[in-house]
């Protein structure tokens, strides 16, 4: 039999403790690798994810049921009770105080007489004075009456060449879609609530200012579209604005004449109700809150809208009647019909060929 050769000399007959890189890879130890993860592996979690692991986490009946009665009084159970208990108790304070507020400022504007008579046709100065302090007075109101959501949907549909009217200090800015707006115009009457929303609009699209024109003007006047706009504006949006001017069918009219005539008209409005009762509530109050607020809160607007012509595309209502969602589209040859007035309107002195007396107002600087 043959025998084994003796191992070498050189080797040590005693045994040796492998380093750490003389381990085999399937023995040596995992590296810690919190600090070597890059760090988008960690997310957190959307409000979707949060809010469906707090739903997993509520006190269910079935486990309820099965606790002992020691068990149900521990400090653990309570506690986790106390956790699911406190969200909901929190939403029902915070509305409960919100309708209060609202109940005391309607409360204050029916218990106060103010004689109609005493008050003036032009209330703009009220605007000039709430301009800087006029979102933080309505941000209560307008979320009792889902007004938010309702503002963000209709400025969505904003797209070509841009019409504001009556903007204020730009409530609507923040929702723009501009990669769909050529140009946005926002006009208003009051300079200071005009130079609110011109602060809101650098604030929100700051890359878009040069695109964005702000116009200090009453709507009731003519409006001229920018360059390139000659035809119209193709959208024209207007919220809660017909309640605080004197003249709203002229308004709408005036809108329609500057509009295209495949343009549409976008209008989110306050006005009178479907109840008899709610009526009387806004008739008898409307005097003292046009005196503060500058705004006749109980105006027909479906009256108005038939008065002004304007075709109809959608009317939708909210809060009781009381909240208007119109989408309107200016009549065919509107605009042919008003250039053939303003030829006929002018002064037996001017000349025949002269090129004002054959184009209407909104075409002067072809």
């Amino acid at each position: 039999m043959a025998k084994l050769p003796k191992p070498s000399k050189a080797l040590s007959s005693k045994p040796t403790i492998p380093t750490r890189r003389a381990l085999p890879l399937h023995k040596q130890t995992p590296r810690t690798q919190s600090h070597t993860e890059p760090s988008s592996r960690i997310t957190n979690p959307t409000p979707q994810e949060a809010w469906k692991k707090v739903w997993s986490a509520r006190p269910k009946l079935s486990d309820v049921q099965r606790l002992s009665d020691e068990e149900l009084r521990s400090a653990q159970h309570q506690a986790k009770l106390r956790r699911w208990r406190q969200w909901p108790m929190f939403g029902v304070g915070l509305v409960a105080f919100g309708m209060g507020m609202y109940g005391v400022m309607l409360y204050a504007s029916l218990t106060r007489d103010v004689d109609p008579k005493d008050l003036p046709q032009d209330l703009s100065d009220r605007f000039d004075k709430e301009a800087e302090g006029y979102d933080e007075k309505v941000d209560m109101s307008e979320t009792l009456l889902f007004l938010t959501s309702k503002r963000k949907q209709l400025t969505k549909k904003a797209k070509g060449h841009v019409l504001e009217v009556a903007v204020g200090t730009g409530r609507n800015i923040p929702y723009y879609n501009t990669k769909q707006c050529a140009t946005v115009t926002l006009l208003d009457s009051s300079g200071p609530m005009l130079a609110v929303a011109k602060r809101k609009w650098n604030d929100t699209h700051k890359e878009y200012f040069s695109r964005v024109f702000f116009k200090q003007q009453s709507a009731i006047e003519p409006i001229i579209p920018p360059y390139g706009a000659q035809d119209g504006y193709d959208t024209v949006i207007q919220t809660m604005g017909l309640c605080s001017t004197p003249e709203p069918v002229k308004l709408l009219q005036n809108i329609e004449a500057s509009t295209k005539e495949d343009g549409q008209i976008l209008l989110l409005e306050h006005g009178k109700s479907h109840y008899d009762w709610l009526n009387n509530m806004l008739d008898k109050s409307a005097p003292a809150h046009a005196d503060e607020h500058g705004c006749w809160w109980n105006k027909d607007i479906g009256k108005i809208v038939e008065e002004s012509g304007l075709e109809v595309v959608d009317i939708k209502r909210y809060n009781f009647g009381t909240t208007w969602w119109l989408e309107l589209k200016p009549r065919k040859g509107i605009r042919q019909r008003l250039a053939e007035t303003v030829v006929e309107v002018q002064p037996s002195t001017a000349h025949s060929d002269s090129p004002v007396t054959q184009k209407p107002w909104w075409s002067l600087w072809r």
